[in-house]
């Protein structure tokens, strides 16, 4: 078992006392340092494009700085996190130049200041690492899939938080979802999360990677 639960608790509970504090600047300060480095490697593996990547992070992160303050706590901080970013890599696939901004990041201060040295950090050490086969492997599968076993297998997120994160329509509808429409949701993610292992083990086994 990793130890993704403790320091996900620990990191909740800062980011919920800054929040509650009226500290949005902290708490929100206080999400990227915690999941910065994780959302930035999930927006990569969904574009496969760097410098797109980095673009698409730094829209996440004014949308984060934008949206916190009604911010409802219906899911953790993490959950929502992972919601904006993957809204943020859709528009990034729709239309690769970047929208006149609403509210710049910069005026956001230290926050511009840490989601680029969050990108900067977590780019090098995605360059430095090897690419398992099976990450290699995973590559094969369509992006729903892929993106399903990234979040229930390799980020430990619950299935309501996964359902929410991949509900269709825009944001402002998303994290209003009530736990009966994520339930159902979040059953047929689990039935194509069962598909994409065996699809995944097939060409493990085709690949001499495991036993059949």
């Amino acid at each position: 078992m990793s130890s993704h639960p403790v320091t996900t608790a620990a990191s909740e509970d800062r980011i919920r006392a800054a929040f509650e504090r009226g500290d949005l600047q902290l708490a929100t300060s206080s999400l990227l340092e915690a999941y910065g480095g994780e959302i930035f490697a999930f927006v990569v593996a969904r574009l496969r494009d760097n410098d797109l990547a980095s673009e698409v992070f730094a829209d996440f992160a004014e949308d984060l700085w934008r949206g916190i303050a009604g911010f409802r706590w219906n899911c953790s901080a993490r959950g929502w996190a992972y919601t904006l970013a993957r809204h943020a890599a859709s528009r990034g696939l729709r239309q690769r130049r970047r929208a006149a901004r609403l509210i710049p990041l910069s005026r956001a201060g230290p926050v511009s200041e840490l989601a680029q040295r969050v990108c900067t950090e977590t780019s090098r050490t995605l360059s430095s690492q090897q690419r398992s086969r099976i990450a290699a492997l995973r590559d094969q599968l369509p992006l729903y899939e892929q993106t399903l076993l990234m979040l229930r297998v390799n980020r430990e997120l619950p299935w309501l938080e996964i359902a929410r994160i991949l509900a269709a329509g825009p944001i402002e509808s998303v994290v209003l979802l009530d736990a009966e429409q994520l339930r159902i949701q979040a059953a047929r993610h689990r039935k194509r999360f069962q598909k994409a292992k065996e699809k995944l083990r097939k060409l493990a086994v085709e690949a001499g990677l495991i036993s059949s």
